[in-house]
C-alpha cells in the first residue's frame, strides 16, 4: 500500500513543478514585456516634451509657430503621449502574444 502512494505522490510531485515550471516562465515573460513597456512609455513621453519645449524656445517670439504652439493646451504632450503609448501598448500587446504563442509551441 505505501508503494502506491509513493508512486502517486511522485506522479502528483512531477506534474505540479512541471505546471509551476509552465506558468513561472509566462509570468516572467509577461514581466519583462510589462518593464519594457513603461520604459518605452516613459522614453516616449520625454522625447515628445523635450520636442515641443525645443520649439517653443526656439522659435521667435512674434512668429506663427509660437502662436500656433499657444493655442495648445497645457497637457498637450501628456495628451499625445497617453494616445502613443494606447498605440504602443496594443502593438506590443499583439505582439507579446505572437511571440509567447510561439515559444510555448516549440
Amino acid at each position: 500500500m505505501g508503494v502506491i502512494v509513493t508512486f502517486f505522490t511522485t506522479i502528483f510531485g512531477g506534474v505540479t513543478s512541471l505546471i509551476t515550471l509552465f506558468l513561472a516562465r509566462k509570468a516572467t515573460f509577461s514581466l519583462a514585456y510589462i518593464a519594457i513597456y513603461i520604459v518605452l512609455t516613459g522614453v516616449f513621453i520625454a522625447s515628445i516634451n523635450s520636442l515641443l519645449a525645443g520649439v517653443a524656445a526656439t522659435a521667435p517670439s512674434s512668429g506663427l509657430i509660437n502662436a500656433g504652439l499657444s493655442l495648445l493646451p497645457s497637457n498637450a504632450t501628456q495628451c499625445i503621449g497617453i494616445v502613443s503609448a494606447a498605440h504602443i501598448a496594443s502593438y506590443l500587446f499583439v505582439m507579446k502574444n505572437k511571440l509567447l504563442n510561439l515559444k510555448v509551441k516549440s
